[in-house]
């Protein structure tokens, strides 16, 4: 009897094995196709962030750049100085100031008051007579230097920004740009030109919406916008447009800051 049921548990046994390896015949091919694209996959990781869907890692945020207006008020002080610098301070927005060499008290303490309240006083030239300081490197220095040193006693600020009379591409210079780009470099200056300007200098008493619509032309088109106005005795419809301008551009998203030597407009 024992050896009876011995045969027939080894009977059970060999179906039972049979019948695994029937199953296994049947699944490798399956088996061979489902590892062969497990393998293709890790080849392609690209296709593997596809199916795990679009987005960015926790902690990565898309980049977004911040739009910025600088406000710069060229030829002042200007005997709107005072009601410019009181529409800044109720807008909460600092601008900055590149200025003319000019002696009485009322100009001496504008440019004090322009360093107190948290704006960028920058240098335009003593004389802005262009016929005189474009007239040769030496011309051009020293009128700028002058300029540099009388702010620094009345202000104690040693100005590090400036701005070319007439910009950078003014056809006024009897010296190669350069000459005066590696002067202002020796002495730690940096120059800013514009991207957007009022063309309140050329056309003087223009309304201040049209005032706004020249600059909002191109100050738009960028996201770091230099804006271009004066702050001169014939200006007074550019004084009117500041509130109004600086509305219109918070509303386009814009904040405002004042400009430094390291400044990034890029």
């Amino acid at each position: 009897m024992p050896v009876r049921r011995d045969r027939k548990n080894w009977g059970r046994r060999a179906v039972l094995w049979l019948g695994l390896c029937l199953a296994g015949c049947l699944y490798a091919p399956y088996a061979r196709e489902a590892e062969g694209r497990f393998l293709r996959a890790m080849e392609q990781p690209a296709e593997i962030t596809d199916v795990m869907g679009e987005g960015t890692a926790d902690g990565d945020e898309e980049t977004v750049m911040q739009k910025v207006a600088y406000l710069t008020f060229d030829d002042g002080p200007s005997t709107h100085s005072g009601e410019l610098l009181d529409i800044l301070k109720e807008e909460n927005v600092k601008a900055t100031f590149f200025v003319v060499g000019k002696e009485d008290e009322e100009s001496r303490e504008i440019y004090k008051r322009i360093v107190r309240e948290g704006h960028s006083l920058g240098l335009h030239s003593y004389s802005h007579v262009y016929k005189e300081i474009y007239s040769s490197t030496d011309n051009f220095q020293a009128d700028l230097w002058k300029l540099k040193t009388y702010l620094y006693h009345i202000t104690g600020v040693s100005c590090d920004i400036y701005r070319f009379p007439g910009g950078s591409s003014t056809t006024q210079m009897k010296f190669p740009l350069e000459e005066g780009e590696k002067f202002l470099e020796e002495k730690g200056i940096r120059y800013f030109d514009w991207n957007a300007t009022a063309e309140d200098a050329v056309c003087v008493q223009s309304a201040p919406g049209v005032i706004m619509k020249r600059v909002l032309k191109d100050a738009l088109k960028h996201d770091k916008t230099v804006i271009l106005m004066h702050d001169l005795n014939c200006c007074k419809t550019t004084l009117n447009a500041v509130r109004p301008l600086i509305a219109r551009l918070r509303k386009e998203g814009y904040t405002f800051d004042r400009l430094t030597r390291d400044t990034i407009l890029e």
